[in-house]
């Protein structure tokens, strides 16, 4: 695991224990879906947009990062009983909350279409529960035994993905896309693409900043996990889904104020869409 990955996870894990008011931007979503939601998720919830705005009933929606659960819950309403939603994290801490509180938002509004799977969002394909329970009947305690995990892993994605290819009509996410470290990236994107329905599209809110960030920042990874250092400039954000194969991109949001500025470069949300 990368010191920027490492650092990440241990920063979501505290703040789903404890909140962190200076993880992300502020953002003001519909009270009207907030009332079905607990105080817990709510107050441990770390966003720079709301991509739910731009979702509709009966749809199937992944979220990426999806934290205690917040923007699935308020999607859960949206898509309403005939949709479905699916939030993936790789932070046990934070998936134990929504998990926690899924019933109980459940119960308030009345059906219940959302689940959370534990995975990386640049690997869709692995499920890491399922990765889990192999590996605690085959764990590692050699050179052959690490190589056949990579089998088993491999075998996983292909027989058991955790998000099937062509599955979704939307993928959303909200402020998690520039955590990914910057070799993985063009693998999220992929990933993003792949598992996308012919016409489906992808509803991105993110961190993007103003000047390409200088290799000692990206080095940092406090200012990683804190939506900093991995941020694209505005122009990659929106090459990176052209690379991919996405069209029709668009900005549908820009923050003219910078959220944060760092040695002179702002950074300030956007939320794309792209098909």
């Amino acid at each position: 695991m990368s010191s920027a990955e490492s650092a990440t996870r241990e920063r979501y894990a505290a703040a789903a224990a404890a909140p962190e008011a200076a993880l992300c931007c502020p953002v003001d979503y519909d009270p009207q879906f907030l009332k079905a939601i607990p105080a817990e998720v709510i107050e441990k919830d770390y966003g720079c947009g709301d991509p739910s705005k731009h979702l509709h009933p009966g749809e199937t929606v992944l979220d990426l990062g999806s934290g205690t659960g917040k923007i699935c819950f308020i999607a859960s309403q949206v898509v309403g009983p005939t949709g479905r939603v699916i939030g993936v994290d790789m932070t046990d801490d934070m998936l134990e909350v929504a998990n926690r509180n899924a019933p109980i938002v459940a119960k308030n509004i009345g059906h219940a279409n959302v689940e959370f799977r534990k995975g990386r969002i640049q690997d869709l394909a692995l499920d890491l529960d399922l990765l889990d329970k192999e590996l605690a009947n085959h764990p590692i305690s050699s050179a052959a035994s690490f190589l056949a995990a990579d089998e088993i892993a491999a075998d996983l994605r292909v027989k058991q993905p955790l998000v099937a290819t062509e599955s979704i009509d939307v993928v959303v996410s909200n402020c998690v896309l520039n955590l990914v470290e910057s070799r993985l990236k063009r693998q999220l994107f992929d990933e993003i693409f792949r598992v996308l329905k012919r016409g489906g599209r992808a509803v991105i809110s993110d961190i993007v900043s103003d000047e390409e960030i200088p290799a000692h920042l990206q080095d940092d990874p406090y200012l990683w996990s804190g939506c900093i250092s991995g941020a694209y400039t505005e122009e990659g954000f929106l090459k990176a889904f052209a690379d991919a194969g996405f069209h029709g991109i668009e900005i549908l949001k820009r923050d003219d104020a910078p959220w944060q500025t760092v040695e002179s470069i702002e950074f300030r949300s956007v939320t794309i869409r792209a098909w």
